[in-house]
């Protein structure tokens, strides 16, 4: 598959030329390019650069790529998963008991809703939902299930394409969606256009920076995503367009996803905006050396991977990875020791005879642990570590 390559020099927010490299991952994959066995080696590999800018201290990618028809027939789903299923059933019960308890009916408009699973917990609650999803694979599902989806990339000529009913709405849900935008700011202006100016909210998650870094997850770092925030920069984005950050906090961490900053932000004039949040100060993270140290922990976890692989072959261990999702395939390919796995199980493989794009480590059911035994499993998709040792 062919990729359009759209090269950045300026910030991506504020269009700002000071930016400083933090961290270079070599010859790194799209997270969901699996590959047959006779299509090894024709995988998209490119450089992944990790900047910052210097002015509003957004960390970021400098490059799109054009994944319409990559996306096309994306099929990743948390569907079968019972810890997501409670907190999106969580998700959609505190908001709509926060904040709209009197209101009875409340229009849900979700960018990157999948296969509609976030939207259902909506439904279930009475409000009037609308998906707006890039997969056609999961739009089917969705629509099959009787969430209202359209087909789709959402930018700024999306607004034409929806229903008169959703020209204006109550809530702007994004799940995993914002940072996976090619172009966040113009999503903002959009969204503004949208969304309700006297009681609208906005409900954003993202992958965690502050987590990336305290964690090591630098298998967060993906051609995929485009920005990378903390809830000091989160407020600056959101207020730079005349947003109030008012939650942080609307469901508790212990049934979050893995890495998960969720926020909530009302336009400034909106009933709500008298809950905007005070500024977080994160001191640290306005050094650029700061940043540079964060890179060198980094490298040294992806050394330990390496070392922990070849400490237990020497061991005559046999061991497989658990996860096929985006933590698994960017893990693997940072490292150099793939070839010591027997293999990568998963409960939802996206279909058989495949293997991880650039590691080319092949991926099985997790049926396969039974079949083809081993002493250990590292878990990648640790966010779901509770469920998954139940399943193993």
């Amino acid at each position: 598959m062919n990729f359009e390559i759209r090269k950045f020099s300026t910030c991506r927010i504020c269009l700002s030329k000071k930016l400083s490299n933090i961290l270079l991952l070599k010859n790194m994959p799209l997270t969901d390019e699996f590959v047959t066995k006779d299509k090894i080696g024709t995988e998209f590999l490119l450089d992944i650069n990790i900047v910052i800018c210097k002015d509003c201290l957004t960390v970021q990618t400098q490059q799109n790529i054009n994944t319409k028809d990559y996306y096309k027939d994306y099929q990743y789903s948390v569907r079968s998963s019972i810890m997501a299923s409670t907190y999106m059933d969580a998700v959609s019960c505190e908001i709509k008991k926060k904040y709209f308890s009197g209101k009875k009916s409340l229009k849900v408009l979700e960018i990157g809703s999948g296969d509609g699973r976030q939207l259902q917990t909506f439904k279930k609650l009475g409000c009037d939902i609308l998906g707006y999803e890039p997969s056609a694979f999961l739009s089917d599902i969705a629509n099959k299930n009787g969430i209202n989806t359209i087909h789709g990339f959402f930018d700024d000529s999306s607004i034409n394409k929806l229903p008169k009913e959703f020209k204006s709405v109550d809530i702007l849900l994004l799940t995993y969606t914002f940072d996976h935008l090619p172009d966040p700011v113009s999503f903002l202006r959009t969204s503004k256009q949208i969304l309700n100016d006297k009681s609208g909210l906005i409900f954003i998650e993202v992958h965690d920076l502050e987590k990336i870094f305290n964690r090591r997850e630098y298998c967060l770092f993906e051609h995929e995503h485009s920005i990378y925030l903390t809830r000091a920069t989160a407020q600056a984005l959101m207020d730079k367009f005349e947003y109030y950050v008012i939650n942080f906090d609307i469901v508790p961490e212990n049934i979050r996803r893995a890495n998960s900053l969720i926020f909530i932000a009302t336009p400034k004039d909106s009933v709500f905006s008298y809950q905007r949040l005070d500024n977080i100060e994160l001191l640290e993270y306005r050094k650029i050396s700061f940043y540079k140290g964060q890179a060198n922990k980094i490298r040294n976890a992806i050394e330990n991977i390496d070392k922990f692989l070849e400490m237990r072959i020497r061991q005559r261990k046999k061991v497989a990875g658990y996860g096929s999702g985006g933590r698994g395939v960017m893990s693997l390919a940072a490292i150099k020791n793939t070839s010591m796995l027997q293999y990568l199980v998963d409960k939802n493989p996206k279909g058989k005879s495949i293997y991880t794009p650039k590691s080319n480590v092949p991926v099985f059911s997790i049926d396969k642990i039974k079949e083809d035994p081993v002493d250990e499993v590292i878990v990648f998709s640790y966010g779901y570590m509770n469920e998954i040792q139940e399943e193993l």
